[in-house]
């Protein structure tokens, strides 16, 4: 089930900004054709890019810093969530 457009991609990748939105369904739809069709993996790959774009503060760009407040915040949750 590759996707489209931007807003048929899930809840919790819509609430970063449009350019993280665009790499997430980018590289879901790249790893979903290429691993015939294995959407558990392109899943995986696409989430890897969200901590992989958080992982060092220095190197965001201005616009991306309410993005990683947002990715800060769903980490915080899930260590709440055990």
């Amino acid at each position: 089930m590759p996707y489209n457009s931007i807003s048929e991609i899930p809840k919790y990748v819509k609430k970063y900004s449009a350019k993280i939105q665009r790499q997430w369904m980018h590289v879901f739809n790249s790893v979903y054709k290429s691993t015939d069709k294995n959407e558990e993996r392109a899943v995986k790959a696409a989430n890897s890019i969200l901590k992989k774009r958080f992982k060092s503060k220095n190197s965001m760009e201005k616009n991306t810093q309410d993005d990683y407040f947002v990715h800060l915040v769903d980490r915080f949750l899930d260590n709440l969530r055990g």
